[in-house]
């Protein structure tokens, strides 16, 4: 099984989507703004769901406040409901009306016999989302997005369950050197282990513990801020 990650560019349907009341985007496309404060940042996309009558369940994490989001149910038409929950970092569960452009994108990833590698997360580039099932289909649906929607390919590859989690990333020797890194110490205050140390105990030079270390390091902190 494979699975493919895609950017889908928000920018002309965040600015299309922005009214008086709500806006989506000001400084940072995962930000919420509701007349002319800002109230929330979303962290994630948890979960989507079309429903037959046209209109979209979701689940999405936030953090900001989270009394002032609900009131979007109030404010803003397309919103059938918002019901959040309590925490420093909460969930947002809202049932409301689709634009076309949502409609579509969600009508497209059904089409095809694939999967959704949940959470959905927005970045300043678009929306990262994580597909995965046969080749063939994660091609067909590639193809089939109308030529006005900007898709980019970001990675793709062998799907493995775990990817969501900020390990599952990693490659083997990555993992190794993180691991023998906490064991001996590195990442303690003060440090117990040097770059050295560690190229000395795997048979490697320094300069490919150093390396690994910061590209494992990369993809922990990504997964977990972006």
């Amino acid at each position: 099984m494979r699975y493919i990650t895609v950017v889908i560019a928000l920018g002309e349907y965040i600015r299309s989507k922005n009214d008086q009341r709500m806006q989506r985007g000001v400084n940072d496309p995962r930000e919420v703004w509701i007349n002319g404060t800002l109230v929330a940042t979303q962290e994630a996309i948890q979960y989507l769901n079309l429903l037959d009558d046209g209109t979209v369940v979701g689940v999405a994490r936030f953090r900001g406040d989270a009394d002032q989001l609900a009131t979007i149910e109030d404010e803003i038409p397309e919103i059938i409901s918002c019901t959040v929950t309590g925490g420093e970092t909460w969930l947002a569960y809202m049932h409301y009306e689709p634009d076309e452009f949502e409609t579509a994108l969600l009508e497209r990833i059904d089409t095809e016999a694939i999967s959704i590698d949940w959470p959905m997360k927005e970045t300043a580039d678009g929306l990262e989302i994580t597909l995965f099932g046969e080749d063939a289909a994660l091609q067909q649906l590639i193809a089939g997005f109308p030529d006005k929607v900007d898709v980019t390919l970001e990675r793709a590859g062998e799907y493995q369950p775990d990817m969501g989690d900020p390990a599952g990333q990693l490659t083997d020797r990555q993992n190794e050197i993180l691991r023998t890194a906490l064991a001996a110490g590195y990442y303690d205050i003060p440090r117990r282990a040097t770059q050295r140390d560690l190229a000395t105990e795997l048979g490697l030079s320094r300069g490919t513990i150093g390396d690994h270390l910061r590209r494992a390091e990369a993809k922990i902190i990504r997964s977990i801020i972006v």
